[in-house]
């Protein structure tokens, strides 16, 4: 999400920040460059408007010609805009009481399912007792494939009795308060679109239940179509908030920039692919510095806390130290880079690096898996000592692995390469030779495949 929107502020910002003197002019036409991205990026009309015409008067009004470093001023300026548009501070979902009730609505097809197997994993993870429920009396469908989604992530699902969706709710919510559960989470129907029928059933459920949160679930490609989904949504069962669903399709951007300022309904939570995992807190802070390509640094260590095991990682760290690095460990790392995203969803989320879409795309994910299937395709003693892989070891591999000969011994000299530089670091007398070691990883295994900067 955000990526295009992102790519060309990011380009207005960087121009400013060198700057040593602007004008009024200067910053009309900064503006009026930024006003046509956001349009491209789908934002609705009068939100551009408002954007543009706050950021303007907060750049005269803090003196900027004035200023040690106007470029600076002007790009905190806008990513302050950009922050209060989007929601200003991040806000945590209301759990107080026991059991908080979380209620998901929104249109069939946006991801409210999955959304809620994804919110599932992530409280349980922050340490909450959690049960599901799908409140969807016509659907047995959904209700199915609630079930298998909390298998999943470990949690129950607890089933409601009635004939109508406010009362299956009540019931387990009675469940819920029995088994002791912090967060019961409430999947209720969806329609193709908005009308009547559905917009009571999901008053009279919020309303039976008194739901903590009640969070609209958007699809981030319908563009500005969002934006009237979620006022209509919002006049009948004021929303506490949204999650945008699919904001890995959609380049864009728009829809939160546009939903978030005219309704007042906060985004939340983004989904960020298909997987379990791939769900975020949004933070309208980090958002609009990430906006801005001041990149996520914050998230990113977030990222790798959720994905890196500390015991793995003290493990993995010793054994660097005694200089026992082997192929298994390596194959290990290449997982958990994975698990954060790859390296192209690692590199946005760092200060300065304004690569253009095209570039990022061209960004090879593929040697990091291949060289897994290679580790993974040999014995545990072939991984501990690559000296015993002989010619008819080699064959057995790569045809394992669905790889080629040439690329097992390229991969076996470049890890040899590595653990030798590892050795030569044993005790902590190598600091300086991290760099060294930076540069063998940016090239193990067809990292080649990056783009030139």
């Amino acid at each position: 999400m955000f990526d295009r929107l992102s790519e060309k502020i990011g380009s207005i910002a960087e121009k400013l920040r060198g700057s040593a003197r602007i004008t009024e002019a200067d910053l009309d036409v900064t503006l009026r460059d930024m006003r046509m991205a956001l349009l491209e990026a789908d934002v609705a009309l009068p939100v551009t408007r408002h954007l543009m015409q706050e950021a303007r008067e907060r750049a005269l009004g803090a003196d900027v010609a004035k200023s040690l470093n106007p470029g600076q001023v002007i790009v905190k300026i806008l990513h302050d805009v950009l922050a209060d548009v989007l929601g200003g501070q991040r806000r945590d979902l209301n759990l107080s009481k026991i059991p908080s009730i979380i209620l998901l609505c929104g249109l069939q097809g946006a991801g409210k399912t999955t959304t809620a197997g994804k919110l599932a994993r992530l409280l349980t993870s922050q340490g909450k007792k959690v049960a599901l429920t799908s409140v969807d009396a016509t659907r047995p469908a959904a209700r199915e494939q609630l079930q298998v989604l909390a298998g999943q992530v470990g949690v129950p699902y607890v089933q409601g009795e009635g004939s109508t969706a406010s009362a299956m709710a009540l019931s387990a919510l009675q469940l819920a308060r029995t088994g002791g559960h912090h967060v019961l989470i409430l999947d209720t129907a969806g329609r193709q679109v908005v009308d009547d029928g559905l917009m009571e059933e999901i008053k009279s459920v919020a309303d039976a239940v008194q739901a903590s949160e009640r969070l609209l679930v958007l699809d981030a490609m319908t563009g500005q179509t969002a934006l009237q989904i979620a006022e209509q949504f919002h006049a009948t069962v004021n929303l506490s908030g949204c999650v945008l669903t699919k904001t890995d399709a959609d380049v864009r951007g728009g829809a939160a920039l546009s939903v978030a300022y005219s309704t007042g309904v906060a985004v939340r939570y983004v989904g960020t692919g298909e997987k379990i995992e791939a769900f975020e807190i949004f933070d309208p802070q980090r958002m609009a510095g990430r906006i801005l390509g001041q990149g996520d640094v914050v998230g990113l260590v977030e990222k790798i806390q959720a994905n890196v095991d500390e015991d793995t990682a003290n493990r993995l760290a010793k054994k660097m130290n005694k200089g026992s690095f082997d192929l298994m460990d390596f194959a290990d790392q290449l997982g958990q880079m994975q698990n954060m995203g790859g390296m192209a969803g690692m590199m946005k989320m760092l200060p300065g690096m304004n690569i253009p879409k095209e570039a990022m795309s061209q960004i090879d994910e593929k040697p990091m898996k291949r060289m897994q299937a290679m580790v993974y395709s040999m014995t545990a003693k072939e991984r501990q000592y690559p000296k015993l892989i002989n010619g008819s070891r080699k064959k057995r591999i790569a045809i394992g692995s669905g790889t080629s000969v040439p690329d097992l011994n390229r991969m076996l000299k470049q890890f040899a390469q590595m653990q030798k530089m590892m050795k030569k670091m044993k005790g902590g007398k190598g600091k300086r030779m991290m760099a060294q070691l930076a540069g063998k990883m940016g090239s193990f295994g067809g990292m080649s495949g990056m783009p030139k900067m």
